[in-house]
């Protein structure tokens, strides 16, 4: 399977279809296998191949969405207000060295769970440590999306829809609030309710299939995940599930992101529809996300 543009949203598809698509473009010289395999700006979405027995063929029963930079985007402005209060606290509350605390993040997908597995924190200081880390002024830089509602209100409602961040709820809340759509999903799953395992561990799907209510015999191929992280992507996948990287550019470097364990990869959460039509009943009104 390749990437292939369609509606300005990288879609896998079949490898067959991608040289075929790619063949009525050319002339007649035919291209030499090296450079067949050269990777261009335009050819800039191709990433490692998926088979086409994969999860990505089959229909979810049920969909996780992340909640910080996935189900909102405004150029990581949260995201640096939480880690500046991070950074902060352990600074000064228990005296870390200066971006060890990004560090930490960096190497355990938060930087909680770092502290926790390196021994730097304790059960008396963690709520401390989550109230003040997560004290961000979140209605300077969320406010309501209509598109977004709408685009959710029109998924199968058949199909259970959760919220799955490495986050608290109380803070998850707080943005699904001011976004609108707290009503539309059937919970959050917080670091909390996976015990502190963070999204870059594999356990923590499987505990977050649990929390869903899924049995164990679930098939975890019928989980759909969409989620920022390329790190997320890559132990969704290990699991099982289908993955939908949401978010093509690095937030440090703002580098073209590819992701071999993305089955497909979108700019923002609204362009789900365009990826899998198949998920919705409900057709959006021309204009509504513009």
């Amino acid at each position: 399977a390749r990437y292939m543009f369609r509606g300005g949203v990288a879609e896998r598809v079949p490898f067959r279809a991608f040289r075929a698509a790619s063949r009525s473009t050319r002339t007649s010289h035919r291209r030499s296998p090296a450079s067949r395999e050269s990777r261009t700006t335009a050819a800039a979405m191709a990433e490692p191949a998926v088979p086409e027995t994969s999860a990505a063929s089959v229909r979810p029963a049920v969909i996780f969405f992340d909640c910080d930079d996935c189900l909102y985007k405004n150029d990581w402005r949260v995201a640096k207000l939480l880690t500046a209060k991070i950074e902060s606290f352990c600074s000064e509350r228990l005296s870390m060295r200066a971006g060890h605390a990004y560090e930490l993040y960096k190497k355990y997908g938060t930087c909680l769970r770092g502290m926790q597995l390196e021994k730097i924190i304790d059960e008396k200081v963690l709520e401390e440590y989550l109230e003040y880390s997560h004290d961000v002024p979140l209605h300077e830089h969320i406010a309501p999306d209509p598109a977004l509602r709408l685009m959710l209100q029109s998924l199968d409602p058949a199909v259970p829809k959760w919220v799955f961040t490495a986050s608290t709820k109380p803070h998850a809340t707080r943005c699904l609030e001011l976004l609108g759509v707290l009503d539309m999903f059937e919970g959050i799953i917080d670091v909390r309710a996976v015990d502190w395992v963070t999204k870059h561990d594999t356990e923590a799907y499987r505990r977050a299939m649990a929390v869903a209510g899924l049995p164990a015999s679930q098939r975890p191929e019928t989980c759909l995940f969409l989620d920022d992280s390329t790190s997320n992507m890559a132990a969704a996948k290990a699991v099982g599930w289908q993955t939908v990287l949401v978010g093509r550019h690095a937030r440090d470097s703002g580098e073209f992101i590819e992701c071999e364990h993305a089955d497909h990869a979108v700019d923002t959460v609204h362009e789900l529809e365009k990826i899998m039509p198949h998920l919705f009943v409900n057709a959006a009104p021309a204009g509504a996300s513009e």
